[in-house]
C-alpha cells in the first residue's frame, strides 16, 4: 500500500491506497521506496522493479521482474539499490542505476571484512593458509601462550550490515557475563595434522614472547572422564568487564623445551587463531552469512568506479600479510614452490615437446534434415541431410562449409556453400513451411538462393541463429552495428544491416554491391532511419515508434548471439486483406458468378491467387489472429456505406459509387494479426507514425541536438525536440501546422526540409534551423506532370523523389540560394523507394530485378557514378534480393577515397602485365 498526498508539511498522507502485489499467489515480503523507485521481494525471493514512479504517479504503472533472488532489498538515498542474496547471502549492490536507467543492470557481490579481519594485530588466515600450504610435517608437541591484547581494536565498519551467526547449543551467547568466576580450564584441541597450514606472525616484537612466557598457560587437550560439557574459559573475568566479542589468542611455539623434543615440523613459526567469545557459524577462513542490508546513510556516485569489486577483503589481507614477512621467512617457501612447478613443467611439458601434435585444428559438425526447393525443374521440395562443418585455424580464425545432401534419380549428390561467402540468411515469408534462404554473390546475380526449409519453426531458429553466428565469425563481425551502418527492412519485417566498406562509394571503381554482407538484427520494423551519430528510429507496422538502443540480437538470436542488456519485447500489428469480387448479370444483378476469364471471387489484390476467409493464414507462424474478419472502408478510391467500390471491369481504377457503365465491383476485408519477439529497441509513446527522417551529420559533426521530423498515421507533421546521442528518444513533439494531411517527409544536411502530401504535390519547409527547428511556412512545389509523388528523400544538395508509378525523380537546380530548385528530371522507372545519403549517395529498392534463374522483386540497387559534377549518376548495380521493402543509407558519411586515374604516358610506363581493371558493366535499371 501507498500513502498519498504525503508532503513535507504533511508526512503523514491523507490515505492509503492499494498497489497490487508483483505476484498475487505468491505475496510480497519486502518492499523499499527510493527517490523514482520501488523494489520489492516476494516469497519466492524473487526480485521486482515498479516503473513509471515518478511525483505525479506515485503508484507506478507496473511490476517488472528482475534477474536473480535475494532475501531482502533496500533503496540508497539517491535510488542505488542494495541486497542480500538468497542462495549465498552475499550482500548485493545494483550497478548502472542511472537516472535514465533506473533498473540498473546487473548485480554485484561485495566483500566485507569483519572487525577481526581489520585488526592488524593478527595477520589473515587466508594469507597463512595461502603461504604454508605448500609445507608438511607433524607436529607431535605443540605448547602455545596466550596472548590476549588488552585494547583490542574493534573498527566499526560494519554499522551498516547485520551478521548472521549460529551460538553454541550449549551456551547462549548472552551467557558470557553470568560465567563463574573459578571456571574450569577451557578444552582447546591439540594442533596435530600430516599437512598443517601456519599462521604467519611477522609483526610481534621479539620482546614480548619472551614478556609472556613467565606467566601463560599451557593449552592442550583433555579428556575429563565423568564430566559433561565443559564451557570456554574467558581469561579476563577478573577485570569484571567482557572481551570483546572478537578476541584472538596467538598459540605460538615457546623456545623453551618442557621435557619433550619437540618436532622440527617447518621453519616457519607455527600459530592457530581461536575466538573465546562465542563459536562461529562459519571458521576463520569463511565469510559470513549476512541477513539484513540497509544503504539510507550511503550515497554512491553511479559515474564513479566501485573498489569494492577488484579487490577482495581476503586479497588485501594476504597481499598485506606477505608484503610483511621478511626475507628468511619468504626466500624458504618461495623456493620450493618454483622448484616444484619447474619440476612439474619438464615432468609434463619439456619431455614431450618433440613430439607431433594430434591435432591441429578443432573441428564440430551439426547435422540435420530439412527439404531444399530443387534448383531445376520441375522446381519442389525434395528431402535433403544438411550438414555444416566448422573448424578453426592455427591462426584462431573460424570458418565453415555448409553442405546439402540429396538424390537425384538414386544417385547421391551434394552441393556446397563456403560460410565466408555467404552473404545473408533471409526468413522468407511462407504460410505453410519455416523457409528461409542463403545467399551468396553468384546467387545474388542469379536472383535464385538456396532455399531451404525447417520441420518446425524451432528448429529454424537454431539453424539461423547458428549460421549466423558462422558467418560473423568467418568475418570478424561482432556486437552492435557501428554508427555508420546502412540499415533495411524486408517486407516480413525483418531489419537487416551491413557494414559499409570505404570503396563502396569509390569512383571509378567502387566494390560491388552484391558482395556486401548483411547481418540480422532482432526486431520486428517497416521501416528504418538513422544518422551517423548512432540515433536510429523505426516504425512497426502498427505505426509504433521505437528508437534503437545499442544493443544487438534479440529474437531467435536471444540465447546464442546477443547482447545481455538493451533487449526489450516487442509487439507488432498488422492486416491481412483479401478482396470479395462480383460481377453484375442482368438477371440476378450482382453476384459472385463471374466469367470464366475473371479473377478469383475470393482474391488478393492482384486477383491471381485464390484467398478466401477460411484458407486464409497468417503471414507466417510467427503471427497469430487477434480479431475476425471485418469490412475494410479505408480504401483509396473511397467505398459506398456497404464497403463496395465499383469499376467497369477488371483490373481497372476503382470509386466508391456506382454508375451505369459499371459491371464490376469489388469489397476488401481485413483481419488483424500479432508478432512478439525481442530486440534492441525501445518505445517512444504516445504518437503513432507512419515516416519519420533524422537530420544527416557530417562523419565529425560536433551537433548536440538534431531535429527528428516524422509524419502521424493521421498525415500531421511532426517535429521531435530533444533528441541527442544520449536522448536518442527526446523529450516532445513540435506540431508543425499543414493545409492537408502529408505521408512522406525527409530532412536534408544542411536542414532543408520536403514533404510529400497525399495529393501527390510537394512542399518545401522554409527557413529551418537550429533556432528556429520547425521553420515558418510551406512552399508548395508542382509535381512531375501527370504524376503523383508518394515518396522524398534529401541529401546535402540532391532532392529524389519517387512517384506513384514508380518512376525516380531527381530535383534540378537545387542551391542554397534556390533550394526549392527549379523543375523534375527523370531518372528511372521501377523503383519502389528511395534513400540519399548525406554525400549525396543514391540507393533504391527497385521493384522488379530479372536474374539469369529468375525474376526477384524488392531488390537492393546502388547508383554508380554519382559525383558533384554528375549528381544524377550513371548506371545502376544490382544488390541482394528480393523480398527487401526499405533501405536508408544516411548514416554511412564515409568519404570515398580519390583513385588517380593512369595517364596514357603512365601507360606506357608500366609493366607489361599492369593494366586498368574496367568497371563491372551493369544493365540500365529500365530494362530489368
Amino acid at each position: 500500500m501507498i500513502v498519498t498526498e504525503n508532503s513535507c508539511s504533511f508526512g503523514a498522507g491523507t490515505s492509503w491506497v492499494v498497489v497490487e502485489s508483483p505476484s498475487p499467489e505468491v505475496g510480497a515480503t519486502h518492499v523499499s521506496v527510493g527517490t523514482s523507485v520501488a523494489w520489492a521481494v516476494t516469497k519466492d525471493n524473487k526480485v521486482w522493479f515498479r516503473r513509471g514512479v515518478n511525483a505525479h504517479n506515485p503508484c507506478g504503472s507496473g511490476w517488472i521482474c528482475m534477474v536473480g533472488e535475494m532475501i531482502m532489498i533496500n533503496v540508497g538515498p539517491n535510488d542505488q539499490v542494495w541486497a542480500i542474496s538468497c542462495e549465498d547471502r552475499m550482500v548485493c549492490f545494483r550497478q548502472g542505476v542511472t537516472s535514465s536507467e533506473l533498473s540498473g543492470k546487473t548485480w554485484k557481490a561485495i566483500s566485507i571484512p569483519r572487525d577481526g579481519e581489520r585488526s592488524h594485530s593478527s595477520a589473515s588466515a587466508n594469507s597463512t593458509q595461502s603461504a604454508g600450504c605448500f609445507f608438511s610435517g607433524e607436529v607431535q608437541d605443540l605448547s602455545g601462550v596466550m596472548d590476549v591484547d588488552s585494547d583490542t581494536e574493534r573498527g566499526s565498519t560494519e554499522a551498516a550490515f547485520g551478521c548472521l551467526t549460529s551460538t553454541s547449543p550449549d551456551l547462549p551467547v548472552d551467557a558470557t557475563s553470568n560465567l563463574p568466576s573459578e571456571a574450569p580450564t577451557s578444552r582447546i584441541p591439540k594442533v596435530t595434522s600430516d599437512s598443517f597450514i601456519s599462521e604467519l606472525v611477522s609483526d610481534r616484537e621479539p620482546g614480548k614472547a619472551s614478556r609472556d612466557v613467565g606467566s601463560a598457560i599451557l593449552l592442550e587437550e583433555e579428556a575429563v572422564a565423568g564430566e559433561g560439557h565443559v564451557p570456554p574459559l574467558f581469561l579476563n573475568q577478573s577485570s569484571g568487564a567482557p572481551d570483546p566479542p572478537w578476541s584472538n589468542v596467538d598459540l605460538e611455539e615457546t623456545q623453551i623445551q618442557h621435557g619433550q623434543a619437540a618436532a622440527d615440523s617447518s621453519s616457519l613459526s607455527s600459530v592457530a587463531t581461536y575466538t573465546l567469545a562465542m563459536e562461529d557459524a562459519y571458521g576463520a577462513d569463511e565469510r559470513p552469512l549476512w541477513a539484513w542490508v540497509s544503504g539510507g546513510g550511503c550515497s554512491v556516485d553511479s559515474h564513479s568506479p566501485l573498489s569494492w569489486f577488484t579487490c577482495s577483503v581476503n586479497t588485501s589481507s594476504l597481499l598485506q600479510s606477505i608484503q610483511s614477512m621478511s626475507l628468511s621467512q619468504t626466500a624458504a617457501w618461495r623456493k620450493q614452490i618454483f622448484e616444484q612447478l619447474s619440476a612439474r613443467s619438464k615432468r609434463e611439458m619439456d619431455d614431450f615437446r618433440h613430439y607431433e601434435q594430434a591435432v591441429k585444428q578443432s573441428v564440430w559438425v551439426k547435422k540435420g534434415a530439412m527439404q531444399w526447393w530443387r534448383d531445376w525443374k520441375p522446381h519442389k521440395w525434395v528431402d535433403i541431410h544438411l550438414a555444416l562443418e566448422q573448424f578453426s585455424g592455427a591462426e584462431g580464425y573460424k570458418d565453415g562449409i555448409l553442405f546439402i545432401y540429396y538424390n537425384y534419380y538414386d544417385e547421391k549428390k551434394y552441393l556446397h556453400a563456403f560460410i565466408n561467402e555467404v552473404t545473408t540468411l533471409v526468413p522468407v515469408l511462407n504460410e505453410s513451411k519455416h523457409t528461409f534462404a542463403i545467399y551468396t554473390p553468384e546467387r545474388t546475380k542469379q536472383r535464385w538462393p538456396i532455399r531451404l526449409a525447417a520441420a518446425t519453426e524451432l528448429e529454424m531458429h537454431d539453424w539461423l541463429a547458428l549460421l549466423s553466428v558462422s558467418c560473423c565469425d568467418s568475418r570478424g563481425v561482432h556486437g552492435p552495428p557501428s554508427k555508420k551502418a546502412i540499415w533495411s527492412t524486408t517486407c516480413k519485417g525483418d531489419v537487416f544491416v551491413s557494414e559499409p566498406s570505404p570503396a563502396l562509394e569509390a569512383t571509378p571503381y567502387p566494390a560491388p554491391c552484391d558482395q556486401m554482407f548483411w547481418r540480422q538484427v532482432g526486431g520486428h520494423l517497416r521501416l528504418v532511419e538513422c544518422n551517423s551519430l548512432g540515433v536510429v528510429w523505426g516504425v512497426g507496422y502498427d505505426h509504433t515508434a521505437w528508437v534503437y538502443t545499442e544493443g544487438y540480437g534479440g529474437g531467435f538470436f536471444q540465447c546464442l548471439a546477443s547482447s545481455t542488456d538493451n533487449i526489450y519485447t516487442q509487439t507488432d500489428v498488422k492486416s491481412v486483406y483479401i478482396y470479395e469480387n462480383q460481377r453484375w448479370n442482368p438477371v440476378s444483378g450482382y453476384t459472385n458468378r463471374g466469367l470464366p476469364t475473371d479473377r478469383y471471387m475470393w482474391s488478393d489484390a492482384s486477383g491471381l491467387h485464390e484467398c478466401t476467409k477460411t484458407g486464409t493464414k497468417p503471414p507466417s507462424p510467427q503471427w497469430t489472429w487477434v480479431s475476425d474478419w471485418s469490412v475494410d472502408y479505408s480504401v483509396s478510391g473511397g467505398t459506398d456505406r456497404d464497403g463496395w467500390q465499383y469499376a467497369a471491369d477488371f483490373p481497372v481504377s476503382y470509386h466508391g459509387y456506382k454508375t451505369i457503365k459499371d459491371f464490376v465491383r469489388r469489397r476488401r476485408w481485413a483481419r488483424k494479426c500479432k508478432l512478439t519477439t525481442t530486440g534492441p529497441w525501445q518505445e517512444i509513446p504516445p504518437i503513432p507514425l507512419s515516416d519519420v527522417t533524422i537530420l544527416p551529420c557530417a562523419a565529425q559533426s560536433s551537433v548536440d541536438l538534431f531535429p527528428v521530423w516524422a509524419i502521424s498515421n493521421k498525415g500531421d507533421v511532426l517535429c521531435r525536440l530533444g533528441v541527442s546521442t544520449l536522448t536518442p528518444a527526446g523529450s516532445s513533439w513540435l506540431h508543425v501546422g499543414t493545409d492537408q494531411p502529408f505521408k512522406s517527409i525527409s530532412i536534408g544536411a544542411a536542414s532543408q526540409v520536403w514533404a510529400i502530401a497525399r495529393d501527390g504535390s510537394a512542399f518545401h519547409r522554409g527557413l529551418v534551423s537550429p533556432l528556429n527547428p520547425a521553420g515558418d511556412c510551406w512552399y508548395h512545389i508542382p509535381s512531375p506532370a501527370k504524376q503523383k509523388l508518394k515518396q522524398v528523400s534529401v541529401g546535402r544538395t540532391s532532392v529524389y523523389a519517387v512517384d506513384e508509378n514508380g518512376n525516380l525523380w531527381y530535383r534540378q537546380g537545387v542551391t542554397p540560394n534556390s533550394p526549392q530548385g527549379s523543375s523534375w528530371e527523370h531518372i528511372s522507372n521501377n523503383v519502389r523507394k528511395v534513400s540519399v545519403g548525406p554525400l549525396d549517395q543514391v540507393w533504391i529498392i527497385a521493384d522488379k530485378v530479372q536474374g539469369s534463374h529468375s525474376l526477384s522483386c524488392g531488390t537492393v540497387c546502388h547508383r554508380l557514378g554519382v559525383s558533384p559534377m554528375e549528381p544524377k549518376g550513371q548506371s545502376w548495380d544490382y544488390g541482394i534480393g528480393g523480398g527487401w521493402d526499405h533501405i536508408t543509407v544516411r548514416a554511412n558519411s564515409m568519404e570515398p577515397p580519390h583513385v588517380r586515374l593512369s595517364s596514357p604516358t603512365d601507360s606506357l610506363a608500366a609493366a607489361p602485365h599492369t593494366s586498368l581493371q574496367s568497371a563491372r558493366p551493369t544493365p540500365p535499371l529500365d530494362s530489368a
